[in-house]
């Protein structure tokens, strides 16, 4: 056989050896996932199913942070329910500055009169208990912040500090 005959012989016959190569490949990884199906299948020690259990449940999906995801919870059953052992009787009252004056309902109501204008809605305490927003019933208007400062005042976020009237409760 002449040498140009040989060396297209084996070329024809490369991607034969190449093919026949890779079908033992997946013979041998079919082998391989047949033996590990038939060691899961063996019976496990005594602590292994529990260990074996915890590894195939999903892991707890981190919590979201505050503001990052409009799946955050908030309870608004009471208006205290962020801080269940602040005292809204005591919170309670009527509270003025010059034009502006808020009336606290201790069952999460509120009445606000600002620059002319009449607003109510409910408020609702913010964890830690020292702000609480109000959220008017008119969606025409936005939320609010006040900050409890003391037993006697507020001060609206970005507004008038008011202070509890004399008379009320």
């Amino acid at each position: 056989m002449k040498s140009s005959k040989s060396a297209a012989l084996l070329w024809l016959a490369l991607p034969f050896a190449l093919f026949a190569t890779g079908c033992q490949k997946d013979a041998a990884e079919e082998a391989e996932a047949a033996s590990a199906a038939e060691v899961a299948a063996e019976p496990a020690t005594e602590a292994a199913p529990i260990e074996d259990a915890k590894a195939a449940m999903p892991a707890e999906p981190a919590a979201p942070l505050p503001g990052t995801d409009a799946t955050i919870i908030e309870d608004h059953a009471t208006p205290t329910a962020a801080a269940p052992s602040f005292d809204a009787k005591a919170f309670e009252g009527h509270y003025a500055s010059g034009g502006t004056t808020l009336e606290i309902g201790a069952d999460g109501a509120f009445a606000l009169k600002i620059d002319g204008n009449a607003i109510d809605g409910t408020w609702t305490l913010q964890p830690g208990g020292k702000t609480a927003t109000l959220d008017p019933n008119s969606k025409g208007e936005a939320d609010r912040q006040i900050e409890i400062l003391s037993s006697d005042s507020v001060k609206i976020v970005g507004g008038a500090t008011l202070t509890r009237q004399p008379g009320a409760h």
